[in-house]
């Protein structure tokens, strides 16, 4: 059988023939070979001796290509990934051109711009899942408290939002809360704990505000209103606080609750709202929960304990330092802002994110009067608002699912001030991929989730 001049030529690569002529070449040009080896690869063409040893058959490799160190055609294209069979099957082939094992994709294989498990472009924080975390685990199993304002907790970055906090990102493979951990975040900035694949909470996410602090990226936003003897309004959010009592009316004092806003509407990453502090030095206001947005890029959000992110009571009427001046109770802070963000969402355990209690107004004699509560874990029993001692009126209760923030009420007494309004409840929101709907039993929650919303992949 003839021989063209090229494929000699690769015969003689393939049995390092030297010079002068190898003997498996014939007189006539054709040749020898062993049959049913190997010859030579030809760019994507494998030559293989044919039955007889007295030439060669072709086979086309395809796009995978003749591997001529393997002696064979590659089964798939060495150092790639594929789409496999299954709509959710990424495959990968190794340097030699063998399949070299695949992974389940939680969404259906993407094959643009090259083949990989598609993975969300969070809300806010849109590049944030394009690169794999450099860290394995994070893993709280103990109380532990975290700082936003602290650069070296933000080994993901501090992100920069217009008309909103800086966010904290604290990125991991993966990220847990143990049954026995409980993590308090707070600072000046939004935290987002952001992992690639499962992140869970079994125990405690504390984002609320705490000791007349906000939490993690709260009280950016004033709401309410607060001036002289009047009692301060509680801080709106997703309802309207609680207005400020008058001297002769509840909640008549002119001084309205925070107006009620969605957060969803807004492309920056707020918390809970603080009311408009009073003139001088006034009580304490109420302070917003937190801003928080949990992420889990490539995998679940799983929520079987609790997500805590109440707003704090204000503080209680008093007397100023002008003599005779005496303040009266402040507003409640609003809940916080929770957003959850996953290839799947699966909460079972409790989500709070109440609204504090008002400030009690000062009594007769110019004491200061009690404070109000902070937003509770519970969706049944609201943050009290400070109780009405020696004439002063009490303080309003903050918001909780199913029962708005009620008004600061008036003195009883003559030199004693109005209560302070309670503050409202926050938010909770969801969002997945199209056609993913997250799985939402809580076992308890106020506010309950809003309507999921969907997010892109990439």
């Amino acid at each position: 059988m003839a021989i063209s001049l090229r494929v000699l030529l690769l015969l003689c690569l393939a049995s390092a023939c030297g010079f002068p002529r190898p003997a498996d070449v014939l007189s006539d040009g054709e040749i020898a070979c062993t049959a049913n080896q190997f010859v030579a690869c030809d760019g994507t063409v494998l030559y293989t001796c044919n039955a007889t040893g007295d030439g060669t058959t072709t086979q086309d490799c395809g796009a995978s290509g003749c591997n001529a160190d393997a002696k064979r055609c590659n089964q798939c294209t060495p150092n790639a990934d594929s789409c496999g069979v299954g709509p959710n099957e990424l495959d990968h082939c190794g340097p030699d051109g063998l399949p070299a094992g695949s992974d389940t994709c939680a969404l259906a294989c993407t094959a643009a711009p090259t083949p990989h498990c598609p993975y969300l472009e969070p809300r806010y924080l849109p590049d944030v899942c394009d690169a794999v975390a450099t860290m394995s685990d994070f893993t709280v199993s103990n109380a532990a408290n975290f700082d936003t304002g602290l650069d070296s907790g933000c080994n993901g970055g501090v992100i920069r939002q217009d008309g909103g906090p800086e966010i904290c990102i604290v990125r991991y493979a993966s990220i847990h809360i143990t049954s026995t951990g409980t993590l308090i975040a707070r600072g000046a900035r939004a935290l987002a704990l952001v992992a690639d694949n499962a992140l869970r909470i079994e125990g405690v996410l504390d984002v609320s505000g705490h000791l007349a602090g906000f939490g993690p990226g709260g009280s950016t936003v004033t709401s309410g209103d607060a001036a002289g003897s009047n009692g301060g309004g509680g801080a709106g959010f997703a309802t309207a606080g609680g207005a400020g009592g008058s001297p002769t009316t509840d909640g008549g004092g002119g001084l309205a609750g925070g107006k009620a806003t969605d957060p969803s509407l807004v492309t920056v990453l707020v918390g809970g709202t603080r009311p408009t502090p009073g003139p001088n030095i006034g009580p304490i206001v109420g302070e917003g929960g937190g801003a928080a947005t949990l992420i889990a890029c490539r995998g679940a959000v799983l929520i079987t304990g609790t997500i805590d992110a109440g707003g704090t009571g204000g503080g209680g009427g008093k007397s100023g330092l002008i003599a005779g001046s005496v303040f009266a109770g402040a507003g409640g802070g609003s809940g916080g802002n929770v957003v959850l963000q996953g290839v799947s969402i699966v909460v079972t355990g409790q989500v709070f994110a109440n609204g504090g209690g008002g400030g009690a107004g000062a009594t007769a004699q110019a004491q200061q009067g009690p404070a109000g509560t902070d937003g509770t874990r519970s969706a049944t029993e609201a943050a009290t608002g400070g109780a009405a001692t020696g004439g002063g009126g009490a303080g309003g209760a903050g918001g909780r699912q199913g029962a708005s923030p009620t008004v600061g009420l008036h003195p009883t007494s003559a030199g004693a001030t109005p209560g302070g309004g309670g503050g409202s409840m926050g938010f909770f929101q969801t969002y997945t991929p199209m056609d993913v709907l997250p799985t939402l039993t809580p076992s308890a929650a106020s506010p309950t989730f809003g309507t999921n919303k969907r997010i892109q992949t990439r």
